[in-house]
């Protein structure tokens, strides 16, 4: 009922008055509650609370990031070589690459090497880089204001083993940190391969004498050594690796005779292999150093044996390699011959029967000779004078003992001597002489007739004893007698000619 008399209030007013009734309306639906608003997906206030969030740590960080930040420290990222295992050829060496962080506050790197011991082999090498990258690493490294990368670089180190690389990074002292160590991997070095000498050998192990001739009818001659001496043949491995190659004449009995020096490259090591000229006839390199028929010079009559030693690079002293030696090399003196051996003129015979009449000089003869031998031959004749040429002649007195004997001896000084023996012995052609008696005495008194003289049996003078026997002499004398034919025979008959 209230409500119908505040709708008869109302209207009889907003049917007199039309502006008041719009305002009135207007303060009516001010005066009204508004409606509720519609409710926002769960997702994005989620996504608005993360934002703020996020707003929020942003702004953390950049405080921190302006106020609170420890700058970082430098760090080895990397220390490795390029490979674990090197062969120190010639022109080779090891390469190490590093990684380091933050450069710009690395004073000083410092690099050694160690051994397995621990032991320092290598280094330290230092790289200062207060002022930017060294000379010495420009070439390997790059830098950037948060990396300094740095490949292959090359280190000075030959000598064979095994080695650990450890990098040191010395920060600015301003920084007031620790130096940062790190290490590499093991690198073994090996040295290059040793050459060996896998044959030495000799082309013949017997020769003759220079200038020996073999004869048909003769027995079987090694070949003559010519004027280049023995031969020699050698097989070296891994020739890449060799300075000099050393070769060495001795006797059996471990006399050095001489050698020579075979240089293939220069002192320092750093050229490539190369043969010298007195071997480039007879040497050829491949995978191996071969050589075929080297003279050595040798010529001389005697027994030689060879050692080859093959001296690699960069070796220290009193450190040469075992040396292969060859078999023993015999070179056989000529073979000696007595081409003649004469008495007077004519060809010796073993034994002369000399007649020397009592009282007469003893006679000489001439002796003449001539050998064929080589070098080593040696003549004597003996007695007297001893060592003679391989070709003369003398005169030689026959000795009044009675018998003389000369000896024509010859050697070559290894096989058995050549001997040629002549005697000579003399005699008394004519032993039994008669003895004339006088005949013309008187006769004894008495009136006896004169008795006939008797004659007296002939005084057979004592002869001396033949030293050399009866048997020597020819038969047909009378009994105590001189031998019937030398005596009746004339002395150019007895053909001696003295």
């Amino acid at each position: 009922m209230a409500g119908s008399q505040l709708e008869q209030w109302q209207e009889p007013e907003r049917q007199a008055d039309p502006s008041v009734d719009s305002v009135a309306t207007a303060a009516a639906i001010t005066l009204a509650p508004s409606p509720e608003p519609l409710g926002r997906p769960r997702w994005q206030r989620r996504l608005a609370i993360a934002a703020a969030i996020a707003a929020l740590g942003s702004l953390g960080g950049l405080l921190w990031w302006i106020f609170g930040r420890t700058p970082p420290h430098p760090h080895v990222l990397d220390i490795s070589p390029s490979q674990s295992r090197y062969a120190l050829t010639l022109g080779d060496s090891p390469r190490l690459s590093w990684q380091v962080s933050q450069p710009r506050q690395v004073q000083t790197m410092l690099l050694r090497g160690y051994a397995p011991d621990g032991t320092l082999v290598f280094g330290p090498e230092t790289y200062d880089l207060s002022q930017g990258l060294p000379v010495s690493l420009l070439a390997y490294c790059d830098q950037t204001r948060r990396l300094l990368t740095c490949r292959e670089v090359p280190l000075d180190l030959r000598e064979p083993g095994q080695y650990r690389f450890e990098l040191t990074l010395l920060p600015n002292l301003g920084l007031n940190l620790a130096p940062v160590r790190a290490d590499s991997s093991l690198v073994t070095l090996a040295g290059p391969a040793q050459p060996t000498v896998l044959e030495l050998a000799p082309d013949q192990v017997i020769y003759s004498e220079a200038g020996t001739q073999s004869s048909a009818n003769g027995p079987a001659m090694a070949p003559p050594v010519t004027e280049a001496g023995i031969r020699v043949s050698w097989i070296v491995t891994h020739p890449e690796s060799l300075q000099d190659l050393l070769l060495v004449v001795k006797r059996p009995d471990g006399t050095t005779l001489g050698g020579r020096r075979f240089t293939l490259r220069n002192p320092d090591g750093a050229s490539p292999i190369s043969l010298p000229e007195e071997l480039q006839p007879f040497c050829q390199i491949q995978d191996r150093l071969i050589c075929q028929g080297v003279p050595s010079g040798m010529i001389e009559v005697g027994q030689y044996q060879f050692e080859l030693t093959p001296v690699p690079v960069n070796l220290g002293d009193n450190e040469l390699p075992t040396a292969k030696q060859s078999e023993v090399v015999n070179i056989e003196p000529r073979p000696v011959r007595i081409a003649a051996f004469t008495i007077n003129g004519r060809e010796a015979e073993p034994k002369y029967l000399v007649p020397v009449e009592p009282g007469q000089p003893i006679p000489g003869f001439q002796v003449a000779w001539r050998v064929e031998g080589g070098s080593t031959a040696k003549v004597e004749l003996l007695p007297s004078p001893g060592s003679v040429g391989l070709q003369g002649a003398m005169a030689m007195p026959l000795s009044p003992a009675g018998t003389t004997t000369v000896t024509l001896r010859v050697t070559d000084g290894q096989n058995p001597p050549l001997v040629r023996a002549v005697t000579f012995e003399t005699f008394n052609p004519r032993p039994n002489q008669p003895v004339i008696i006088n005949q013309g005495e008187a006769a004894p008194s008495g009136g006896s007739q004169p008795a006939t003289p008797a004659t007296p049996p002939a005084t057979t003078p004592a002869r001396p004893r033949d030293p050399l026997g009866d048997s020597l002499r020819e038969s047909g004398s009378t009994s105590g007698g001189a031998p019937g034919d030398l005596q009746n025979r004339p002395p150019e008959e007895w053909n001696l000619q003295f």
